[in-house]
């Protein structure tokens, strides 16, 4: 899996948190099974910059002046962000070990061209990422599912993915993931939509 790396300073729990976040940084926490809680923190301007090119469960390797936490590898836990203006508030990083299992939300990347959309249809992804478990050095925060052989009204489960012998899936084989739907089903449901949109807009008195 991808790793990057991501300065980190520790701060005090005096700190004053509004007064850091005014200053363009991001309070954190870094946790794990074997350690006790440190408190963190880090540049959101290189945190946007990093993680709007890389997937947040990419693995990160802390860079930091602190020997107790420099080139720890970590995993993004918990992203806290401000119900108004949508900015990253909080982060919670849990430290990994090479030999403990960990899981991930892994994004899902659709390959091919299905069938049925060469006859019209139309692909309709009911899952974006997928829950999954494993050793780190087996595990990928992104998988690939080819999707060439479904057709008009064909549906992809999660049990049947196969991702070897090493990668657990945590989430209910039943559970569908892509479907095909006819271009007429498609504009019902789009139609649909729009009235409903219709029927809930406010009235002018």
């Amino acid at each position: 899996m991808e790793v990057v790396n991501l300065n980190i300073e520790t701060r005090k729990k005096e700190d004053n948190v509004k007064s850091l976040r005014n200053q363009g940084l991001i309070p954190a926490v870094l946790y794990g099974k074997q350690a006790d809680s440190i408190l963190i923190l880090l540049s959101r301007k290189e945190f946007m910059k990093i993680f709007t090119k890389h997937s947040v469960s990419s693995f990160v390797n802390i860079v930091s002046k602190e020997e107790g936490i420099n080139g720890k590898t970590v995993l993004i836990k918990e992203i806290q962000k401000d119900p108004v203006t949508d900015k990253v508030i909080h982060i919670d990083f849990y430290e990994i070990s090479m030999d403990e299992k960990i899981e991930i939300e892994a994004a899902i990347h659709f390959t091919g061209k299905a069938e049925g959309v060469k006859l019209g249809g139309v692909l309709s992804p009911l899952m974006r990422h997928l829950p999954i478990k494993g050793y780190p050095k087996d595990i990928n925060d992104t998988i690939e599912i080819d999707v060439s052989f479904l057709k008009i009204g064909g549906i992809m489960h999660v049990k049947d993915l196969n991702l070897g012998d090493d990668i657990e899936i945590t989430v209910e084989g039943d559970a569908p993931i892509v479907t095909v739907i006819e271009p007429a089903l498609e504009d019902a449901v789009s139609e649909d939509a729009k009235v409903e949109g219709e029927n809930n807009a406010p009235t002018q008195s």
